[in-house]
């Protein structure tokens, strides 16, 4: 297991500051709340630790997009793109087993270790979450 350690400067709020380069994008991802920002940022930060590839989860999230739009209009609910973003999260994590036991971090792996996840005990369909 990797044993760098990050040292992060935190506000009076206890968010972490990052350097002005990280924050000034214009293009940057909107949140209407806080746990949508996480659920962004643990999507991108598991596949940028290789966990899995970005692939696979615009993938899965193309299809819980998808899955939305095929439902009957009375029983889909309102559009909620993070709500699709955290299933499709859900469905990622789930899949390459990255919450059973026995999961090997990548760094952890050697080269030519072709470690395949166990097979995921967690449903793959998410509870559906009130409207």
């Amino acid at each position: 297991m990797s044993s760098d350690v990050v040292d992060f400067t935190y506000d009076a709020d206890g968010k972490a500051v990052f350097h002005d380069s990280c924050v000034t994008d214009l293009d940057q991802p909107t949140f209407d709340a806080e746990w949508q920002r996480r659920a962004f940022g643990l999507a991108v930060a598991l596949s940028e630790f290789r966990h899995y590839e970005w692939t696979d989860f615009q993938q899965a999230l193309i299809g819980e997009i998808g899955a939305w739009e095929k439902a009957p209009a009375d029983a889909r609910g309102r559009w909620e793109y993070y709500e699709h973003w955290v299933s499709a999260l859900h469905e990622v994590v789930a899949g390459h087993g990255l919450l059973e036991e026995g999961y090997v971090n990548p760094e952890d792996r050697d080269e030519h270790d072709d470690h395949q996840p166990p097979a995921p005990t967690v449903p793959s369909t998410p509870t559906p979450r009130p409207s």
